[in-house]
């Protein structure tokens, strides 16, 4: 099983890359600067949460409720706010998301449960039902995948950590080697840290274990850890459906992908683009560029409305004030942090801001400081974004093709048998 604290912070994860590509599509390809998308969140967040805990209506129910009225929504502010461009669509639709807020402040506290919010929704738990002998298994396996993808992410920051720093050393310094050396060097610090810590960051990931003895028994205790493989097949680990919820939110992510691709390979998806490069342009070519703009708006405000349902059912407690100005450039940030026009540079940004947050949470009050500093440091040197406009496959594809290359040119009798070839 995943330590319940950082089983929150990947669902919070994986609704994020909803949210941040549901912006993406309305900022990034059709190029309209939307600072109001919390208002979307909230809409979708708000109708699932009421229609599903005060009237009783299926979950399903809710959640396509929460889609159809963040197209009304999308409708309302768009049909009218889309003529404009720039600075005043930004300031139009931050209106409208404050409006919102206060509305779900000042409504009735029954029904949206007023400046307290609302904690009476049902988990996504509750709507799960799943044979217990499944879960032990399932929790096992979606503990060693996330695993994975943890040391995965995790060498691929420390590589390039130490790529970033040569290109900067080798100004002064020119030697080929900064990377493998910024890299050893990295590794040795975190096994020096360990030992000096009596095994502390070991644990931190993979806990403490011990036998409890109570009245139900001898039990396997996990402390402190991110992954807690000696709970997946106890008995509290046949007893949690943790790996359905993380296969549902999965495949819900995978699907909303997959549309958002089909959609930018589509007429209209292609309309949007062309929008974005040049719309005097695109009118000429006799675009009906105020309802492709439109029709873009409504897509994108049901993806934040869907993540919005989500969000709803997964988080104890939303509040009116989490859905503030704030909330908006922090999706915002996604955005431009991972690369504007990138459907994997959105998942790259949501990812590295949502545990940013939590993983700086030990400095305090110094947290948002070291936040900030940070992404000043993430927009001076990649002013583009981690990704730019490339998705990550092709940006992978490139570099395959340019160390092919470097061999074939390294090697003449390679070379040769290639054009022989």
């Amino acid at each position: 099983m995943i330590n319940p604290y950082w089983e929150l912070i990947i669902l919070l994860c994986l609704i994020n890359i909803i949210f941040t590509v549901s912006l993406n599509l309305i900022l990034g390809y059709n190029g309209q600067f939307s600072l109001g998308h919390a208002g979307f969140l909230a809409i979708g967040c708000y109708t699932s949460g009421a229609l599903t805990a005060n009237l009783g209506w299926p979950l399903w129910a809710g959640i396509l409720m929460s889609i159809v009225m963040s197209i009304i929504g999308a409708v309302i502010i768009g049909y009218p706010c889309l003529r404009l461009r720039g600075d005043y669509l930004a300031i139009a639709t931050l209106g409208f998301a404050e409006i919102l807020r206060i509305m779900a402040n000042a409504i009735r506290p029954d029904l949206f449960g007023g400046p307290t919010g609302m904690q009476n929704v049902k988990s996504f738990y509750k709507y799960i039902p799943v044979p217990e002998p499944m879960n032990g298994v399932g929790n096992l396996l979606f503990t060693i995948l996330f695993t994975l993808v943890f040391f995965a992410l995790l060498v691929w920051g420390i590589w390039a950590l130490a790529s970033f720093l040569q290109r900067i050393i080798n100004r002064r310094l020119r030697w080929d080697h900064w990377r493998w050396l910024i890299c050893g060097l990295v590794v040795l610090a975190v096994i020096v840290a360990n030992f000096a810590c009596r095994g502390a960051l070991f644990y931190r990931i993979f806990g403490r274990w011990h036998y409890e003895t109570g009245s139900g028994g001898a039990r396997i205790i996990d402390k402190a850890g991110i992954f807690h493989f000696f709970q997946a097949l106890t008995k509290d680990s046949f007893a949690s459906p943790q790996w359905a919820m993380f296969a549902l939110f999965i495949v819900v992510v995978a699907i909303v992908t997959w549309m958002i691709r089909n959609y930018l390979i589509s007429v209209p998806g292609r309309a949007v683009v062309a929008i974005r490069e040049d719309e005097i342009a695109a009118t000429n070519l006799g675009l009906n560029c105020t309802w492709m703009k439109l029709q873009n708006f409504m897509f994108g405000s049901a993806l934040a409305g869907l993540a919005g349902a989500m969000l709803a059912h997964t988080i104890p407690l939303f509040k009116p004030m989490d859905f503030n100005f704030f909330k908006s450039v922090d999706v915002l940030l996604m955005v431009v942090l991972g690369g504007m026009g990138s459907i994997t540079g959105s998942f790259v940004g949501a990812t590295i801001i949502t545990v940013l947050l939590e993983a700086l949470r030990f400095l305090g009050d110094w947290r948002l400081v070291m936040y900030s500093l940070i992404l000043i440091l993430f927009m001076i040197f990649k002013p583009g974004g981690l990704l730019g406009s490339a998705e990550l496959g092709q940006l992978i594809r490139r570099r395959a093709e340019t160390a092919i290359q470097r061999l074939v040119g390294d090697d003449p009798s390679a070379g040769s048998e290639a054009r022989d070839a």
